[in-house]
């Protein structure tokens, strides 16, 4: 802590009187670090954790306040809603499905097959009020996934608390890029959240490094919503090997820019 004598003697600002306190680090692949995250979640705390290609901030995905803690910490407009993370067996708990053309199956298997996906589906009457967008039956949800075992791990341990997955968004401050160095994201959000879990993922190529693709499955035909970390071109690919209708893509597709690291 700093004196006010530290203070005057070394001109440093008033503001400085209170200590910063900065959230502890977990690693990704022990898993004794996952229980203790899964423990901080069920609590009500926020954290960054790793997405196969970039970090997330994430909380319980049915906790108002931290889904509340999260768009503050990220200065996000909060007519923008979050996400839900669940495993992809769970997606009817979130999604109403008999509003859709797709089975439970296709979609499982699409999610699981794929390098990361988010799919935009009609909201379900089990799916939280603070991600839902749109009313009654014109409401939709967007749930995201990838298959990347910390993730699939830690999803257990939080399903064995009763928490049924995460509330988040991809950790950058609002119109930034997301961040995939774990030291960079540590400066920018350390002191807003109760853990950061730590990966690298130096090991993957640039295209993955970036936000999370997005497929809107509400109409006859998947359309394009967000271009990320996986292309057009292989998502029409994973998309017919699965035995879907062909992908649709307009012109306002949003295409997500990687971080500069």
């Amino acid at each position: 802590m700093v004196t006010e004598a530290q203070e005057h003697r070394d001109g440093l600002p008033a503001l400085l009187d209170r200590e910063v306190v900065y959230a502890p680090k977990f690693e990704a692949a022990d898993e004794s670090h996952l229980v203790q995250v899964a423990e901080i979640i069920r609590n009500g705390g926020i954290v960054a954790f790793p997405f196969n290609g970039v970090f997330g901030l994430f909380g319980d995905v049915d906790n108002p306040q931290a889904a509340e803690r999260i768009i503050e910490a990220k200065g996000r407009p909060r007519d923008r809603k979050l996400i839900a993370v669940c495993t992809p067996e769970d997606i009817d708990k979130f999604a109403d499905l008999q509003r859709t053309i797709y089975p439970k199956e296709q979609l499982v298997a699409l999610l699981t097959g794929i390098h990361a996906l988010g799919v935009i589906l009609p909201a379900s009457n089990q799916a939280p009020d603070h991600l839902t967008v749109g009313e009654g039956m014109e409401s939709t949800i967007l749930v995201i996934w990838t298959e990347y075992r910390p993730l699939r791990t830690m999803m257990g341990y939080l399903q064995g608390l009763g928490v049924r997955g995460f509330v988040g968004t991809s950790a950058n401050q609002s119109g930034e890029a997301t961040h995939v160095d774990q030291d960079k994201l540590y400066d920018d959000f350390g002191t807003m959240l109760q853990a950061v879990v730590s990966a690298s993922f130096r090991h993957l190529p640039d295209n993955r490094r970036r936000s999370t693709s997005i497929v809107d499955f509400t109409n006859h035909h998947p359309r394009l919503h967000r271009e990320g970390n996986v292309p057009e071109d292989e998502l029409r690919e994973a998309l017919s090997r699965h035995g879907f209708p062909e992908l649709h893509v307009a012109r306002d597709v949003i295409t997500v820019r990687p971080r500069q690291i």
